[in-house]
C-alpha cells in the first residue's frame, strides 16, 4: 500500500472505531474501508523473499542432496479484521430496520391529537357491499362502502355542497338499527349514532363516538361501557382507520 492509502485507511479506521464513529452512514466510505483492509490484510501475509543461493547451497546440489519438501503455500485471501466484520453487521441490521420502519410507517396512522389513543383497525372498500338507496339520495359521484367492523359499516362520498372538492364526506352507521321504506327514500335509525361528517381542506372526515352501557350501538359490538371509538377517512390509502380510547 501507498502512504496516501495507508493514511486514508487510518483515517477511515478513526471513522470506524472511535467513539465518535459515524462511517455506518456513509457507505462510500464503508466499502473504501473494507477495500483497504483487505489490501493491508493481503499485504501483511505475503511470504518473504525467497533466500540467496549460497556456496553451501550449489554444494549440496552437486553432492545429490535432496532439498527439503517445499512448504504448501499459504492461502492469500484477504482476512477482514474481526472489528470491520462487526462493523459490517451492525450497519446490514441498521439498513434492514430502516426498511422495516419505513414500510411500517405508510400503514400505521399517528394519533390525531396525541391523546393516548390505539389504532385497532384498517378498513378497505368493500364492493361486494351495496349501501341501502336511502342513503344515496341526491348524491352525485362515487359511493364507497368499506368492510364490516364490530357492526359498524361506512361509506365515504362526495360532498353535496362541493361533488368535485378533494375532501370526501363520510357516513358510520350499523345496518342492523337501519329501517329504509319501500319507496320515497325515507329511513328511520334505532340507534344514537348515525354519523355523517365531511372532510375541510387538509382535515380529514372523523366521525367519533362514546360507547355507553345503554347505547344501542354497543349491542352489536364486543366492547365494554365507556368504550370511545373514532373513524377517521384516509384519503391517501382510500380506507378507513379506526382507533379506540
Amino acid at each position: 500500500m501507498s502512504i496516501d492509502e495507508e493514511d486514508e485507511l487510518a483515517q477511515l479506521r478513526h471513522r470506524a472505531y472511535s467513539p465518535s464513529a459515524d462511517i455506518a452512514a456513509d457507505p462510500e466510505a464503508l466499502r473504501r474501508l473494507i477495500e483497504l483492509e483487505a489490501r493491508a490484510s493481503a499485504a501483511e501475509e505475503e511470504p518473504p523473499p525467497a533466500p540467496v543461493a549460497n556456496d553451501d547451497t550449489d554444494a549440496a546440489i552437486d553432492q545429490g542432496i535432496p532439498d527439503a519438501a517445499p512448504e504448501p503455500p499459504r492461502s492469500t485471501l484477504p482476512r477482514l479484521r474481526r472489528s470491520t466484520v462487526i462493523l459490517l453487521a451492525a450497519a446490514g441490521l441498521v439498513v434492514a430496520t430502516l426498511a422495516t420502519v419505513l414500510v411500517v410507517v405508510q400503514r400505521v396512522q399517528a394519533d390525531p391529537l396525541q391523546a393516548g389513543a390505539t389504532q385497532i383497525a384498517r378498513l378497505s372498500p368493500d364492493p361486494g357491499f351495496e349501501v341501502p338507496s336511502s342513503l344515496t339520495v341526491g348524491l352525485t359521484g362515487k359511493v364507497t362502502a368499506y368492510e364490516s367492523f364490530q357492526g359498524f359499516r361506512v361509506m365515504s362520498q362526495p360532498s353535496y355542497y362541493d361533488a368535485e372538492g378533494a375532501a370526501r364526506c363520510m357516513t358510520v352507521w350499523q345496518p342492523d338499527l337501519l329501517e329504509t321504506s319501500d319507496g320515497g327514500g325515507g329511513f328511520s335509525y334505532d340507534g344514537e349514532f348515525f354519523l355523517g361528517v365531511c372532510g375541510a381542506g387538509i382535515f380529514p372526515a372523523t366521525s367519533t363516538m362514546l360507547l355507553r352501557e345503554d347505547t344501542p350501538e354497543r349491542a352489536q359490538t364486543d366492547f365494554p361501557a365507556g368504550t370511545a371509538l373514532q373513524f377517521v377517512y384516509d384519503a391517501a390509502n382510500d380506507e378507513i382507520v379506526v382507533f379506540r380510547g
